[in-house]
């Protein structure tokens, strides 16, 4: 038996059922190959699937072998069944510790998950100085427009008319950097594409989600100040240098 990787580099775009090879030792009797099954990630879940042969174990001669074993319920109630029928038939063989395959397959994106956690954390400061950042600028600019901000209101503006100009003025800025974030995210997606497992770089749920998140702190960012402007008496606002 071999993989799909395998049959693809030893014969592309032939049926491989059938041929003959060798494998390592010219001398040693050509093996058949009799079928094909999926590429499986051995080694890491980062990496590509390697070419594999499957050989019967007694035509291998191996010091060390792994027994995989499918459970219908939890794997851990059928440790002591599988120990002891391995002991029943040669006492002598060291079992070592059960590993479950979701044990294995954390331990393998165990690092990759470390640095995600990492990007989080970092993407959460630097959210909360992007939002701490808008409210200054902002708060700093209707600060200085106090007095246009009375005058408008003594022209018949209603607060809700002042929040909204100054949200829409905020949010301008914003909305050009997300756009050219996302035109980027895109971009640097293609190159980070390969440290992904069944995940696509450009998803668009995520940047969705991810721009949703964005807009909304940013618009609270300037919600705040432009609420408590439109607030204050338009006359204290006319008189305010």
């Amino acid at each position: 038996m071999i993989s799909e990787a395998a049959a693809k580099r030893i014969w592309p775009g032939r049926n491989p059922v059938g041929q003959h090879y060798h494998l390592g030792d010219p001398s040693a009797p050509a093996l058949e190959v009799i079928g094909i099954v999926g590429d499986v990630h051995a080694g890491s879940l980062q990496q590509r699937p390697n070419p594999t042969v499957y050989l019967p174990y007694w035509q291998r001669d191996r010091s060390v072998m792994t027994l995989i074993v499918r459970a219908a319920g939890d794997p851990a109630s059928i440790t002591g069944a599988v120990r002891a029928e391995i002991r029943r038939r040669d006492p002598e063989i060291p079992v070592p510790q059960f590993r479950s395959m979701t044990d294995i397959v954390s331990a393998s994106v165990a690092p990759r998950r470390f640095q995600l956690t990492l990007v989080l954390l970092f993407a959460g400061i630097a959210l909360a100085l992007a939002s701490l950042g808008i409210y200054g600028v902002v708060s700093y600019s209707v600060a200085q427009r106090r007095g246009e901000m009375g005058i408008r209101m003594a022209l018949g503006a209603t607060g809700g008319d002042l929040r909204t100009l100054v949200v829409r003025q905020g949010l301008a800025p914003v909305v050009a950097g997300l756009a050219a974030g996302l035109v980027c995210a895109i971009a640097v997606g293609r190159i980070l594409s390969g440290l992904l497992f069944n995940v696509s770089a450009a998803d668009p749920l995520t940047m969705s989600i991810v721009a949703g998140v964005l807009l909304a702190v940013a618009a609270s960012a300037c919600y705040v100040p432009a609420l408590r402007a439109t607030r204050s008496d338009p006359l204290v606002a006319l008189r305010y240098e």
